[in-house]
């Protein structure tokens, strides 16, 4: 018998009450376009609607680059989700050129401090987002943040190059990069990097398992299934047995 607990995909909520400093670094240069740009909004409104804002909790940032890089707002300056989702909608489009090595040492040197809202025992994660090959050097800057203990997430649309993404991104690339053909595609990975990014805020890279099951009251037809609870918040429960006589795995989900 072994036993799991798992999030439900069909939702993307990160139930957690675990702290994570999250900085986004939006491209805005002149070849996303303006239309393109609404998507982005759209894309980044889904994305941090999955996890519980606030001081104590999840803090998100966002600084948007193209020739020169710029802060919109630092991690401490919304409180509440629905400030932030007030802030998302109104982000401008910047225009410019694609400078992302120059962008990723800016938010190490200016949104991942303590004077604008970094926390010492936050987990420190960056988001960026760009539709292009960068115009100048990546290799170095992306690892000075990785050096520094901040998780890299890099997505790229359209044009950008996917050796560039990996180079930026840290391991596995399977969970940390993202690359799709067009920016109506960002929807459809949204929720499956929440889940990933959760997990991220979570730590450990996963969810924290049940531990002593104990089978007691066996009969031919049933037996009862006892454990302990993680620390954290659970939505299911799921359930795997097989019979000493062999045959297929059986699984029962608990809400």
């Amino acid at each position: 018998v072994s036993l799991t607990n798992s999030s439900s995909s069909s939702e993307t909520s990160c139930k957690t009450t675990a702290k994570a400093d999250i900085v986004l670094l939006v491209d805005g240069s002149w070849s996303i376009g303006r239309l393109n740009f609404k998507t982005i909004r759209s894309f980044i409104a889904r994305m941090v609607s999955a996890f519980d804002i606030g001081p104590d909790r999840v803090q998100i940032g966002l600084a948007q680059y193209s020739g020169d890089p710029k802060t919109e707002w630092h991690l401490n300056a919304h409180p509440t989700k629905a400030s932030l989702l007030e802030a998302v909608g109104n982000l401008p489009y910047k225009g410019g050129n694609t400078m992302t090595g120059m962008a990723l040492n800016f938010i190490l040197q200016n949104n991942f401090k303590p004077d604008v809202g970094l926390r010492p025992d936050a987990r420190k994660i960056g988001v960026l987002i760009t539709d292009g090959k960068s115009q100048d050097e990546i290799v170095v800057n992306s690892q000075n943040l990785r050096d520094s203990g901040i998780e890299l997430y890099a997505i790229g649309v359209k044009n950008a190059d996917e050796n560039e993404l990996r180079s930026i991104a840290s391991d596995p690339d399977e969970i940390h990069m993202y690359n799709v053909d067009d920016f109506q595609f960002l929807l459809d990975i949204v929720d499956d990097l929440s889940v990933n990014l959760c997990n991220s805020v979570k730590g450990g890279g996963g969810l924290e398992a049940p531990t002593n099951l104990v089978t007691s009251e066996v009969t031919h037809h049933s037996f009862r299934a006892t454990w302990t609870a993680p620390s954290g918040p659970v939505d299911k429960y799921r359930v795997t047995y097989v019979m000493v006589a062999g045959g297929p795995t059986h699984e029962v989900r608990y809400l």
